[in-house]
């Protein structure tokens, strides 16, 4: 008898790839934008209506909170129950949303996901958290392949108190320079490890439009997990027990 595994509530993934900048650390299966496209994220020209949200990079595991049929669900990035991961970060993650039912449904309409990153296990950046309510930073929510408006969510997600990856720059196009003086070695939600870049995302008259990444070069994807070092995980989280 084999093992199966379960469907995928949503039936799609809990959140796609994001491309590269020109310039960013690229893993093996990632892509860069072509140089003409990622001009347009840092040095412009702007269109009317453009705006680009560039926020903190959160170095966690990426995971997702969808409402299906009334009911909400905790998801891994590639869209499968966290119950069903072999991971024990998920299985924190899973009783973690369990806890907060009514948030979620309060927060969510029918068939809508909040994404973010969960930071109780430290994967490629070490974090020191002690309270519960920081270990999900989410950063977008989404219906299908819809992503909901930065205004909306930034609304919702607050509304929800829940944190939100940090805001570095609100406005024209900004260069990776520029981004990476703001972002500074330690950002916003407490690396130890130093920061791992940030996200551009670019709308335009008020509704998304791309989004592309910069990653720094000393950035090691997933070093402190388990699965790769071959040791034992690193647990950001000292708090109360989940």
């Amino acid at each position: 008898m084999t093992d199966t595994k379960p469907s995928k509530p949503l039936g799609i993934k809990g959140y796609g790839s994001t491309p590269h900048l020109v310039g960013s650390r690229v893993g093996p299966a990632d892509y860069t934008l072509p140089p003409e496209q990622s001009r347009l994220f840092t040095t412009g020209p702007a269109r009317r209506g453009d705006r680009f949200i560039v926020t903190e990079k959160v170095d966690g595991s990426c995971v997702a909170i969808a409402r299906l049929d009334g009911q909400i669900h905790a998801l891994n990035r590639a869209g499968y129950p966290a119950w069903s991961s072999p991971y024990p970060l998920h299985l924190a993650f899973e009783r973690w949303v369990a806890q907060r039912q009514s948030r979620f449904l309060d927060l969510l309409q029918e068939g809508e996901r909040v994404v973010g990153e969960w930071l109780h296990t430290a994967t490629g950046t070490r974090y020191d958290i002690d309270d519960p309510e920081h270990l999900f930073v989410a950063f977008a929510i989404m219906l299908k392949h819809r992503r909901t408006a930065y205004d909306e969510f930034s609304m919702r997600a607050d509304k929800a108190a829940l944190p939100r990856a940090h805001v570095l720059h609100d406005g024209g196009p900004l260069t990776v320079e520029a981004m990476l003086e703001t972002l500074g070695n330690k950002g916003f939600h407490g690396a130890l490890d130093g920061t791992e870049g940030a996200v551009w995302i670019h709308e335009n008259d008020g509704t998304f439009s791309a989004i592309a990444k910069y990653v720094k070069h000393d950035k090691v994807d997933g070093r402190y997990l388990s699965s790769n070092n071959g040791g034992l995980d690193i647990i950001n989280y000292s708090g109360p027990v989940i």
